[in-house]
């Protein structure tokens, strides 16, 4: 067994990995790790939070049957990783002012994956994604649950529904949406908030917008977020170069985003929040809601806490919260955050350029 790896070291690893893609000569590991010491001791708790994650990952996979190829996908994965972070400080770097920011639209996803872990099988069961700016709210959502009927892996059938249960219970052998390239093109073009067709998808050539998730919830992370949409991309459309398929889809991680945003606001945590440990991920992942803001398949089965449609929606409402709060933006009931109605129920406005219909508003 090899030994266990530190955050400290996926660190240099990373730091490694970027001047060798330049072309850089560098020391040796051991003196990398005298010499990156003081930047790492400057670095925060948050930033130094993704080298947790990795280090973890490699911790967990270590004892697998296949550890040289463990150790190869997580150091691509390592490098994947430290790209995004770099995009995503580059894409801040280019928002010139605070009411540019307030108007930026930033892209929340969650996907509930058809997962056999062992083997890194991941395919999207559920897709929910939400698109929202801080001045105004939701503007947009997406939904899909996927079957997998067509290319169900028999094999792994025992570890995959129990995976299911326990996580989203999208169960593999039901009988769910399975033509792969029309949901990707239905995906696709919400993304790109306009029309594309199959052409534009068979040459593996569209430029998608940043998307970001939960890196740290129990049961899914960003890499196999970002396999599961990879292996969609290369089910529906195998022709495509496999490398392709791999660079089209762009996550981040959310806990960064409002990282970033609390920086270009200069604003400190909440005083209440300090005092009583929260950390930056546990502010996006408090406060649950109640029925009304999960898609119909979670809904009817009274278990919405696992659906992705309600994840996104408190991510989003949680980043608007905590912005309103210390910047003095309005916060708008129903945009937001959920409106409670009269029966109880929640409800959020997922479009706004479509008219609320008696049923959205649950009238008789």
């Amino acid at each position: 067994m090899s030994s266990k790896r530190s955050a400290y070291s996926y660190f240099v690893k990373c730091y490694m990995s970027e001047e060798s893609n330049k072309g850089n000569k560098t020391p040796s590991f051991q003196q990398l790790c005298i010499e990156l010491s003081p930047i790492w001791n400057e670095l925060t708790d948050e930033e130094k939070y993704k080298y947790k994650v990795l280090a973890n990952q490699y911790n967990s996979k270590q004892v697998t049957k296949q550890p040289l190829k463990q150790t190869s996908d997580l150091q691509n994965d390592s490098h994947v990783f430290w790209n995004m972070q770099k995009y995503l400080t580059k894409m801040f770097d280019c928002i010139p002012n605070n009411e540019e920011l307030f108007k930026k639209k930033f892209i929340l996803l969650h996907i509930n994956c058809h997962t056999q872990a062992e083997e890194k099988y991941y395919f999207p069961a559920e897709i929910a994604a939400l698109e929202f700016s801080l001045i105004d709210g939701i503007s947009r959502t997406y939904h899909q649950v996927i079957g997998i009927s067509k290319i169900y892996p028999r094999g792994y059938a025992g570890s995959m529904r129990e995976f299911s249960d326990r996580f989203h219970q999208i169960m593999c052998f039901n009988e769910h949406p399975d033509d792969y390239q029309q949901i990707l093109l239905e995906f696709s073009t919400f993304l790109k908030d306009g029309k594309i067709n199959h052409a534009d998808l068979q040459e593996g050539t569209l430029d998608l917008p940043y998307l970001f998730t939960i890196e740290s919830e129990v049961g899914t992370n960003i890499m196999n977020t970002k396999n599961s949409l990879d292996r969609l991309y290369s089910t529906a459309y195998p022709k495509v170069d496999a490398e392709r398929c791999k660079s089209i889809f762009k996550i981040g991680r959310t806990e960064d985003l409002l990282l970033e945003i609390k920086k270009k606001l200069n604003l400190e945590l909440d005083p209440q929040n300090l005092r009583s440990g929260k950390s930056i991920h546990e502010i996006i992942e408090s406060d649950m809601y109640g029925c009304g803001l999960g898609c119909k398949f979670h809904a009817l089965r009274e278990i919405e806490y696992k659906c992705s449609k309600t994840r996104v929606i408190q991510w989003m409402s949680n980043i608007c919260k905590y912005v309103c709060t210390n910047t003095g933006l309005s916060l708008k009931p129903g945009k937001h955050t959920a409106t409670e109605l009269r029966d109880g129920s929640k409800m959020i406005i997922e479009n706004a350029h479509l008219p609320l219909s008696r049923e959205d508003l649950h009238l008789n």
